[in-house]
C-alpha cells in the first residue's frame, strides 16, 4: 500500500515538472512600445523687417545750410515718417521723397531704378518726370527783377544784361522794364548816353565764343557796370571781362558762383514746403513754382540790407499780382 502511494506521488510530481517545463519552453512575446504622444513642433520662418518710410535730403556740398533740413525734418516728423541727410547715394527702398539739393548727374535713371520715390530737383536743371519734379521762379518775374537789381545796384543808371530768350517769353522786356520800375527814365549824365537798362544777346549761337562776343560789345557800347549774365552766358571768359563790376546769376549752382556779386533763385525753403505734402501724396512730375530769392555771395557793401529789403518787396508783389513784369506804368 505504501509503496502503491508512492508511485502515484511519483508520478503526480513529474507530471506537474513536465507541464512547468512545456510552459517555460514556449513562445517569448515581444512587448510594443508604446508611441510618443508629443507633437514636434514646426520650424518658424523668420520674418523679414519691414523697412521704415523715409524723407532724404540729397546735399552732397552740404549748401542746404539749417533751415532746410529743419523744415523738412519738422514736415517728416508730423507725418510719422523719418528724415535723413545723405551725402551719396545709398539704398532708395522706403524712400518716398528725396529733395535734390546737389547736383546728380545721374538724375534720371536713378528715379526711372527707383519709380516709388519721389524727387525734386531743387539746385539742378532736370526735365520733369513720372516721379521727377522741379522747383523754380518764375522765368519772367525774374528777369525783371535782375532788372530792378541791376539798376539799383549800378552807377549812374548803367545796367545790362547778357540774356537770352529760347522759349520767347519776354525776358529781355521784363528785365528792361524792372529797371524802369526803379528809375523811370534811367539816363546818365555822361556818355555814352544810352537809356539803360540794355539787354544783348547773340543771334547766332549759344557757345561761349557767341556770349563773349556779345559781352564785348555790351562793354564797349555801354560800360555797363552793373551786368546781370544769364545761366546761358555763365562762363569763366565773360566774368574775366567784367571782373571789375558787379555781377549777378540766376545759376545757383553755377561752377562759377565765387565770381558774383549775388545770385537770384527761387525761395527754396519756401518752394520746398509748398512742395512736400504733393510729393509725399505721390504726385510727382509739376514744376513747382516760388517766389524770387535773392541770395549775397559777395560785396555785401552793394547788396545792403536795405536794397535787399527793397528788392524783398518788389518780389513779394510779383508774386501776389501787384505788378505785371511785361507792362508797367
Amino acid at each position: 500500500m505504501k509503496k502503491t502511494i508512492y508511485i502515484i506521488a511519483s508520478f503526480t510530481f513529474i507530471f506537474i515538472f513536465s507541464i512547468l517545463g512545456l510552459a517555460g519552453c514556449g513562445p517569448r512575446v515581444t512587448p510594443t512600445p508604446e508611441l510618443p504622444t508629443s507633437t514636434p513642433t514646426p520650424e518658424i520662418t523668420p520674418t523679414p523687417t519691414a523697412v521704415p518710410e523715409r524723407i532724404v535730403l540729397f546735399d552732397p556740398s552740404a549748401q542746404a545750410g539749417e533751415t532746410i533740413p529743419g523744415l523738412i525734418n519738422e514736415f517728416a516728423t508730423a507725418n510719422s515718417i523719418a528724415f535723413e541727410t545723405w551725402t551719396s547715394l545709398a539704398d532708395l527702398a522706403g524712400v518716398k521723397v528725396m529733395v535734390v539739393y546737389g547736383a546728380l548727374d545721374n538724375l534720371a535713371d536713378v528715379a526711372a531704378s527707383a519709380p516709388q520715390t519721389q524727387f525734386l530737383a531743387v539746385a539742378q536743371n532736370a526735365a520733369p518726370a513720372a516721379n521727377v519734379s522741379t522747383l523754380s521762379a518764375n522765368p519772367v518775374h525774374l528777369a525783371f527783377l535782375a532788372g530792378y537789381l541791376a539798376a539799383m545796384t549800378s552807377t549812374e543808371w548803367r545796367a545790362a544784361a547778357l540774356m537770352g530768350d529760347p522759349n520767347n517769353l519776354g525776358l529781355p522786356d521784363a528785365f528792361i522794364n524792372g529797371g524802369k520800375y526803379l528809375c523811370g527814365r534811367c539816363t546818365p549824365k555822361y556818355g555814352p548816353m544810352l537809356e539803360y537798362p540794355v539787354v544783348y544777346y547773340p543771334d547766332n549761337g549759344n557757345d561761349a565764343p557767341a556770349w563773349t562776343a556779345m559781352a564785348q560789345a555790351l562793354w564797349n557800347d555801354t560800360n555797363a557796370n552793373s551786368v546781370f549774365v544769364d545761366t546761358a552766358a555763365d562762363f569763366p571768359e565773360i566774368l574775366e571781362l567784367f571782373s571789375d563790376e558787379l555781377v549777378f546769376t540766376n545759376n545757383p549752382a553755377s561752377p562759377n558762383l565765387a565770381r558774383y556779386a549775388a545770385a537770384l533763385g527761387p525761395d527754396t525753403a519756401g518752394g520746398i514746403k509748398a512742395a512736400l505734402p504733393e510729393l509725399l501724396a505721390g504726385n510727382g512730375g509739376q514744376v513747382f513754382t516760388s517766389p524770387v530769392a535773392l541770395t549775397v555771395i559777395n560785396n555785401p557793401d552793394a547788396v545792403s540790407p536795405a536794397k535787399q529789403a527793397r528788392f524783398n518787396e518788389a518780389a513779394l508783389k510779383l508774386a501776389d499780382g501787384q505788378i505785371d513784369p511785361l507792362s508797367i506804368p
